[in-house]
């Protein structure tokens, strides 16, 4: 068999020129391929992905961080407020609010609770009456005042309950005032006596006093008849005379 050396040249040489021609022809492909690869990367790692807001309102702060940490969302706590019947960490607000689209690696903006700090009681012994209206209005305490006889300067706070530095719980404090070192007197009994004798002692010392009958309250002029029956303040009751003393009678 004679082998032609010549056509095999030329189609050897026809070969490579072909795949040549093919590869060059593909060159130019490659730039607009990298770009496509890179831009579907970039969709897949960059593009932000949207979803539902979760409710957090009314969970604490662990089963909030959970559900969020799952969906890719962050907190970030922008208040806290005091309210004395929650649970601390309670959730009671958030922005953006619950169902409303966001992107994942979103923040989530929420508002807590916290326990109020604990109120002591102020140091009210030894101060006026409007010493001790001040520092509780500032304070945001109730005050109750009670004026009682005392070896102390009238209009001085001798005592109070709680004592100071205890824990106020409902912020509510008592202070009692001195009126002075005034004398007490026992309260006399007007049972079985005439209303007009009563009615007559008492106007001679300014106390001032209503009348009842059968639980309905009568004016004067009484009937001479009447005779008192009951009294408050009870016969006894250490009392003392002032402007301030008010009396009631129970008649027949």
């Amino acid at each position: 068999m004679k082998i032609n050396l010549k056509k095999i040249s030329q189609t050897f040489t026809q070969t490579t020129h072909t795949l040549y021609n093919s590869k060059h022809n593909a060159m130019w492909l490659l730039p607009f391929l990298a770009f496509g690869i890179g831009y579907f990367c970039l969709q897949f790692f960059i593009t932000e992905h949207t979803l539902q807001a979760p409710n957090l309102v009314g969970k604490d702060l662990l089963q909030a961080t959970k559900i969020s940490s799952d969906l890719k969302l962050n907190l970030r706590i922008i208040a806290e407020k005091e309210i004395a019947d929650a649970q601390p960490g309670t959730i009671i607000k958030q922005n953006p609010l619950p169902n409303t689209s966001i992107k994942s690696h979103q923040s989530i903006f929420i508002v807590t609770t916290k326990l109020p700090a604990p109120v002591v009681a102020p140091t009210l012994i030894n101060k006026n009456l409007d010493q001790i209206e001040k520092t509780c209005q500032e304070k945001g305490i109730k005050n109750r005042t009670y004026y009682l006889p005392a070896h102390h300067p009238a209009g001085q706070c001798f005592a109070q309950m709680p004592l100071p530095n205890q824990i106020l719980e409902a912020k509510k404090i008592s202070c009692y005032i001195s009126t002075g070192n005034q004398s007490q007197y026992l309260f006399p009994d007007f049972t079985n006596t005439a209303l007009e004798e009563v009615i007559e002692f008492l106007h001679q010392q300014n106390i001032a006093c209503d009348v009842y009958h059968k639980d309905q309250k009568v004016a004067a002029p009484y009937k001479q008849s009447f005779t008192v029956i009951y009294q408050k303040p009870l016969a006894g009751t250490l009392i003392t005379p002032s402007n301030k003393l008010y009396v009631q009678l129970q008649v027949s």
